[in-house]
């Protein structure tokens, strides 16, 4: 019975993740980049190749904004970069920080399983005073 509820809930499980990647539409994350939103209306690719057929000059200007997007890009790039060599940076603080609390807790662990270890001596030589007590105390 148990076996059947497990399988029946898996198999709906999974159908439901499956169905989810059906309905998913467009674009889950929005492009970093894009100064204007993407619309799928409009196709960019025809308006830049009816500018680029029209005049010589405009050749020029969409290479110098080509020039400009690859500026953007790169300086995105580095912004990337710096972000990342902070980010491990700190993780080998977060690891130092935890390897020193790792160890304390090493420490302290060893130190309360020598008090345990105490306790124990320390209550079985009660004991054993209190049953040779109550051995006496028969004999007399």
């Amino acid at each position: 019975m148990k076996k059947n509820i497990i399988y029946s809930t898996l198999i709906i499980s999974l159908l439901l993740g499956a169905t989810q990647t059906t309905f998913a539409d467009g674009m889950p994350y929005e492009p970093v980049f894009e100064s204007e939103p993407i619309s799928e209306s409009t196709p960019v690719t025809t308006t830049a190749v009816s500018s680029q057929k029209t005049t010589p000059a405009n050749i020029v200007t969409t290479t110098s904004d080509t020039s400009v997007d690859e500026n953007k890009l790169q300086n995105a790039l580095i912004q990337l970069d710096s972000a990342q060599v902070e980010i491990r940076n700190n993780l080998i603080k977060y690891k130092n920080e935890y390897s020193e609390i790792d160890n304390k807790y090493r420490v302290i662990q060893a130190e309360r399983k020598a008090k345990k270890q105490q306790v124990k001596d320390t209550e079985k030589r009660i004991k054993t005073l209190e049953k040779t007590k109550e051995k006496i105390r028969k004999s007399m």
